[in-house]
């Protein structure tokens, strides 16, 4: 992307985080929108998450040994 996206993207963000912060109190419908990067912290959790399960399904279910194929050679 060019620089300019770059600098626009920060400054979106940063004014999105200056009015959720700044900005007219809104009633929060459940507990843990009150908590403060509540939903950033759950999708970074969630993504870590995803990749550790995926790993060890990998692991476990996909992945065979070195000499997997060696019985097959009477075929």
């Amino acid at each position: 992307m060019k620089k300019i996206h770059w600098i626009l993207l920060g400054l979106v963000t940063l004014g999105s985080l200056a009015l959720q912060y700044f900005g007219p109190p809104h009633p929060h419908p459940h507990a843990w929108d009150a908590i403060p990067l509540f939903y950033c912290i759950f999708g970074f959790v969630g993504c870590v998450l995803i990749i550790v399960v995926s790993k060890f399904l990998g692991k476990v279910w996909l992945q065979k040994k070195e000499d997997y194929y060696k019985g097959d050679e009477d075929v």
